[in-house]
């Protein structure tokens, strides 16, 4: 006749994992030492591995703290969402200033984007900062035409256009040789180092042509 099975209390189970840990036993060996069915034994053990990792969760979310400003964490959250889905990269400091434009325009006068708050905003929705890899989004021409017909033309038409530059900027190697020369025929043509000392140059004027900004 089978033996009756006996069930461990709570107290038991933690003080068989606690002689578990202590040996150099394997799981068979030691459920066979202590009398116990091995599939009993590993039930214990996954019991205890999965209470330990709600604890963990547990004490995780509490650390979490709710932001008191709700409204404005929904705010950027949303904002987030949809600058992702058109790839538009964010920055620490974009993400600070949508932060404190949002809370000005729902009435949050006491908030305060300090990197604490942000830090903790990135945690609570797991978010992270990542190195942009590749071209694989490629850019999406229509939104261009969208900016340049609707957004450009409404800038365009509140200022005049004399007071619209174009900014660039360039490398003038000034101590560089031409890579072509006059020579005789049969000469061998030889060049030697080219510098690579440069000055960088700023490009600037206005859109009528009106001001042009002298080389600095």
């Amino acid at each position: 006749m089978a033996s009756k099975r006996k069930n461990l209390s709570f107290a038991e189970k933690n003080e068989l994992i606690e002689k578990f840990q202590n040996s150099n036993l394997s799981k068979a060996a030691f459920a066979k030492a202590n009398s116990i069915p091995q599939t009993t034994f590993n039930n214990i053990l996954a019991a205890k591995l999965c209470s330990s990792n709600a604890q963990i969760c547990d004490q995780e979310r509490k650390r979490q703290r709710l932001s008191p400003y709700e409204n404005v964490d929904k705010a950027l959250l949303s904002w987030i969402k949809y600058a992702r889905s058109q790839n538009a990269p964010i920055s620490w400091n974009v993400l600070k200033e949508k932060s404190l434009e949002f809370a000005n325009e729902l009435g949050e006068s006491s908030f305060v984007a300090s990197n604490g708050w942000l830090q903790r905003f990135n945690s609570r929705h797991n978010l992270s900062f990542k190195k942009l890899c590749g071209e694989a989004a490629d850019f999406d021409s229509s939104s261009l035409k969208e900016w340049k017909d609707v957004v450009l033309r409404d800038i365009l038409e509140r200022y005049e256009s004399a007071n619209f530059f174009n900014v660039d900027e360039c490398g003038l190697f000034y101590l560089i040789l031409p890579d072509r020369t006059l020579c005789f025929e049969g000469e061998k043509c030889v060049g030697g180092n080219k510098s690579k000392e440069r000055l960088t140059v700023l490009l600037a004027a206005n859109m009528d042509g009106s001001e042009k900004i002298i080389l600095w």
